[in-house]
């Protein structure tokens, strides 16, 4: 499909498909699924028939999204009269309420959809969003272990929990949270340079080590991951001033080995960079740094 700019011009058949190709996608397409609808849409909701529902959930969705409440709440009052106990109305109801920062109510109506379906993660993870939107960290932080206990396969929740604990700079429980991801999708080169990073911030020669270990891993699922490849030099270069002379071979020709790739990646970049020269000569100086100590 091509993407249009000017979504006030398109057929209705273009209209009703894009709707609908992104709620198969799933994607939060919300200032243009509104504008579709109001000027396109809207004009023929009767022709929808059945699809008129799936249609005015969207919209409603994408109304809370940007900001477009009086919009919202006519989608709702449409949806509410045609299934007037339906959870999923109650639930955008919630969201409603949740956007308008009403977060008494909306906890209320999650409550209640708890109760209804305590299998339902969505409503338990809008009730931690809620927390977290208003800066009860601790709060937040206790409901996502409680939740983990009963949902521990969800990566969502242990990566937002990792962020909860780095900003609370507990980075021993953060690394923890990606060790569990880690164990879900090894191969997953994000996660293992993000438990690198944490190793890395968490210091001293033990950790160090650890996150030079990740980091090549990373490089390995990615070998043009550029921060990984820095990562591991920065790590060589660490560890190095302790090494013994055969762990300094060892690191000086891991670490010559990741700056020859990362200068391959800048120079392989199809775009002009204009801070490549800087960024080589940086690169250089790090080369010179290992050089240096393992001479």
């Amino acid at each position: 499909m091509v993407d249009i700019q000017d979504w006030t011009e398109i057929s209705y058949e273009e209209a009703r498909s894009t709707l609908r190709k992104w709620r198969e996608e799933h994607a939060r397409r919300s200032e243009e699924t509104v504008e579709i609808w109001e000027h396109v849409l809207s004009r023929y909701a009767s022709s929808l028939k059945d699809e008129l529902w799936p249609v005015l959930e969207q919209v409603a969705i994408s109304s809370l999204d940007s900001a477009r409440y009086e919009l919202a709440i006519e989608c709702l009052m449409h949806l509410n009269k045609r299934f007037p106990k339906s959870t999923r109305v109650t639930k955008l109801q919630a969201m409603r309420l949740e956007a308008l920062r009403d977060f008494k109510n909306a906890e209320l109506l999650y409550e209640k959809l708890i109760k209804t379906d305590e299998s339902n993660t969505f409503y338990r993870k809008r009730k931690i969003a809620m927390l977290i939107a208003q800066g009860e960290r601790h709060e937040a932080i206790r409901q996502l272990n409680d939740y983990l206990e009963t949902f521990i396969n969800d990566p969502e929740a242990w990566l937002e929990l990792s962020e909860l604990y780095l900003q609370e700079a507990d980075y021993a429980r953060a690394a923890f949270c990606f060790e569990e991801l880690l164990l879900a999708n090894p191969q997953n080169s994000l996660y293992l340079r993000r438990i690198a990073e944490i190793r890395y911030t968490l210091g001293g020669t033990e950790n160090v080590e650890l996150a030079r270990a990740y980091y090549e891993h990373a490089v390995k699922c990615n070998n043009s991951d550029a921060r990984a490849l820095y990562g591991v030099i920065l790590c060589c270069n660490y560890l190095l001033p302790k090494a013994t002379a055969q762990r300094k071979k060892e690191l000086g020709a891991t670490g010559f080995k990741a700056a020859d790739r990362l200068i391959a990646v800048y120079e392989e970049q199809p775009n002009e960079n204009p801070s490549l020269k800087f960024q080589i000569k940086t690169i250089q100086t790090l080369k010179n740094i290992i050089k240096n100590a393992t001479a």
